[in-house]
């Protein structure tokens, strides 16, 4: 990588920048000495349990670069992530117990875990660790200054640590004690997922190459006004599909009978498709399901998949967040199977995929490693594509950092 030419050449090799106009970020690899330093590193390992086991280890794999590159340095790491919306503290529905498990198993080495989040055991566990050893916390949620952003949980935790990374881009959107507070307290970096998550959404924002495509489905509007706001002046079509796509086509006075959608939504819809009337696609057809006094539209229709098809084919660059189908029941899964198989086979497109739902389909087709790049962030990743200021981030750059030293805006 070279030297940008707007950059002092003698501060250079203290940043790393991202491909972004105005988020500079310190990473892991920038911290000079790690060896015997006890490292607070803020995961997402917030995975679906079922009967007491992880039924998906995405999200944990995805975490597993950074451990290593910490480890390999022989840090002393401590782990800390969320599970799930615990009832009381102690909650051990979601405890972190079986995640713990998957990852000594991905890792080959032991990880202990702390019967709490803080207090006397784990301080004490803390004292006790030795450089290259893992220690997990329990749930963060289970106190209940997590969500709340609580400068004295987030005392509580810096005094655990020398240093603090941020490997969790699916919460960096929100302003709790473990993602944003912590951050203030010591000197913090971005982890290498954060990094890659940055680096390729970012090509969205900056560098995406024409024909630009939209594949937006799933049941809400709202969550996606600020990002199809922020890109529809760069993309290309914009292509609607799922309980979305039945809110759209009802602003239409399209014939709904007991679909599913958005009725507060309707005028949103309607206002976007004037704005955006020489972008927006919507289905032609759908599948129907019969259902009382009535019928449900389930999926796009074949049709649609082939003029969707069509555009995706001569794509350049793609973003899809959201199922286009109720997925859930296999018969109106088709949709968003055959999209996907689509952008699969676009070999020449920068293909990027957010959002749980839809990360898991294209999973269960076995298409990840086809696709450019898979987010783990949904909420994050499309405000982020929004133009909006996440706080997980923004408290890692330079200018706010601890530390004070080696960043530059380009803003």
């Amino acid at each position: 990588m070279s030297r940008p030419t707007h950059l002092p050449a003698g501060r250079w090799g203290f940043i790393h920048r991202f491909n972004t106009d105005n988020l500079m970020l310190k990473t892991v690899k920038q911290i000079k000495e790690l060896k015997g330093r006890r490292v607070f590193l803020r995961t997402d390992f917030n995975v679906p349990i079922v009967n007491g086991k992880v039924a998906d280890t995405n999200r944990i794999k995805e975490s597993i670069p950074t451990i290593q590159y910490l480890l390999k340095a022989k840090a002393k790491v401590i782990i800390g992530s969320h599970l799930g919306r615990p009832e009381k503290s102690g909650d051990q529905k979601t405890s972190l117990k079986p995640v713990q498990k998957v990852l000594a198993k991905l890792l080959n080495r032991n990880v202990r875990i702390s019967p709490e989040v803080v207090g006397k055991k784990t301080t004490e566990l803390v004292e006790n660790l030795k450089e290259g050893e893992i220690l997990m916390l329990e749930n963060l949620r289970w106190e209940e200054g997590e969500e709340k952003g609580s400068s004295e949980f987030a005392k509580k935790l810096s005094r655990l640590a020398d240093i603090y990374v941020n490997d969790a881009f699916a919460v960096s959107h929100r302003p709790h004690t473990s993602v944003f507070a912590v951050a203030k307290l010591l000197p913090s970096y971005a982890g290498l997922l954060i990094e890659k998550e940055v680096e390729n959404l970012s090509k969205l924002l900056s560098r995406a190459k024409s024909p630009f495509i939209l594949i937006l489905g799933g049941a809400k509007i709202a969550d996606k006004i600020g990002m199809i706001d922020n890109l529809a002046e760069k993309v290309d079509r914009i292509l609607i599909g799922g309980a979305m796509g039945n809110t759209f086509l009802a602003s239409q006075n399209a014939e709904m009978s007991k679909s599913l959608l958005e009725p507060e939504a309707l005028l949103q819809a309607a206002d976007y498709l004037q704005k955006y009337q020489d972008k927006i696609k919507l289905p032609v057809d759908s599948v129907k399901k019969e259902v009382e006094g009535g019928f449900s539209l389930m999926d796009i229709g074949p049709v649609t998949v082939k003029n969707y098809s069509k555009i995706i084919s001569g794509a350049k660059t793609v973003f899809w967040n959201g199922n286009l189908g109720y997925t859930e029941e296999k018969e109106y899964a088709k949709g968003t199977e055959e999209i996907a198989k689509t952008i699969s086979k676009n070999r020449g497109c920068f293909s990027v995929v957010a959002g749980g739902d839809t990360v898991s389909a294209i999973d269960k087709l076995n298409l990840k490693s086809k696709f450019s790049f898979v987010s783990t962030g949904g909420g994050a990743a499309l405000e982020f594509l929004a133009g909006t200021e996440l706080p997980g981030l923004k408290v890692l750059e330079g200018k706010n950092n601890h530390t004070g030293s080696g960043i530059i805006s380009t803003s």
